[in-house]
């Protein structure tokens, strides 16, 4: 039995309502879950059908949305941990569609696609690692056929732009929709992680986030990296419209732009002219 599933089955017990949260569970309940404790790990679910096609989708979502979403909060016999488990996605009916909201983008892949499936949704969702500024963004997305019918937009309107927050993902799909979507997200990069996709290194928990580095000298960038705990082990070299990778580069270049690759790793592009 999995994780999630036990979770699954938790969150329908009775809410607790005295000290002792064995009081408020029922009989049946506490002996499904006791069975089904037992069984052996579900078979690995099957790998989704490859898409038709891509196009960019951008949306963002809020970290604060999650502190807003209601959860079901367990203690689990013999363990001292405690598991909050709220939806990962949020339905709700607007006439013939249904709009669709990411609520949780530290959710896992199989999280979001079960909830697509209790819907009876063809439509998955894979979680890769981004830069500060890109998580919760969906910088590709593949649809099969009647996908136009599925509109995306963010709530409130224009936040992505604005740079407001919260800023959250929703889609309206048709009720009866039987196409099939698959839908990339970035999250935040664990340890070690290469990054996949990246944002601007002035952006919002990037690594020169207020910083008008732009045209300044390398040396001066390379002081304000370091004071973050940044290193610079590579630059991309810009000679009108070819880009080398060197190592190194002279202190009084001028700095275009960059991005993070790993950890505390950034790369600047770079020019001999200002």
């Amino acid at each position: 039995m999995s994780k999630h599933d036990t979770l699954d089955l938790l969150r329908r017990l009775d809410p607790v309502a005295g000290d002792d949260p064995a009081q408020a569970v029922r009989a049946e309940s506490r002996d499904e879950l006791l069975t089904r404790i037992g069984q052996t790990p579900p078979p690995a679910p099957k790998a989704p059908k490859s898409a038709v096609r891509r196009r960019l989708v951008p949306v963002l979502v809020a970290t604060a949305v999650i502190a807003a979403t209601a959860v079901c909060l367990v203690e689990l016999p013999g363990d001292s941990r405690q598991e909050a488990l709220g939806p990962a996605l949020s339905f709700s009916s607007e006439g013939d569609y249904l709009r669709v909201r990411i609520v949780d983008p530290a959710a896992d892949t199989a999280r979001y696609n079960k909830e697509f499936k209790k819907r009876h949704l063809n439509i998955t969702l894979e979680l890769l690692p981004g830069s500060p500024s890109t998580v919760g963004l969906s910088p590709a997305a593949a649809f099969g056929p009647d996908s136009d019918n599925i509109q995306q937009s963010e709530d409130p309107e224009g936040c992505v732009e604005a740079g407001t927050y919260p800023c959250v993902p929703q889609f309206l799909i048709p009720k009866n929709y039987s196409g099939e979507a698959g839908l990339v997200i970035a999250r935040a990069t664990r340890p070690g992680e290469k990054v996949q996709f990246t944002g601007p290194i002035d952006g919002r928990g990037e690594a020169l986030e207020g910083v008008k580095y732009k045209n300044l000298r390398v040396s001066q960038v390379l002081a304000i990296l370091k004071q973050r705990g940044y290193t610079v082990p590579e630059y991309r070299l810009l000679v009108g419209s070819t880009a080398t990778a060197p190592k190194s580069v002279p202190a009084n270049y001028f700095v275009k732009g960059g991005f993070l690759i790993k950890d505390k790793d950034v790369i600047l592009d770079v020019s001999a002219k200002r």
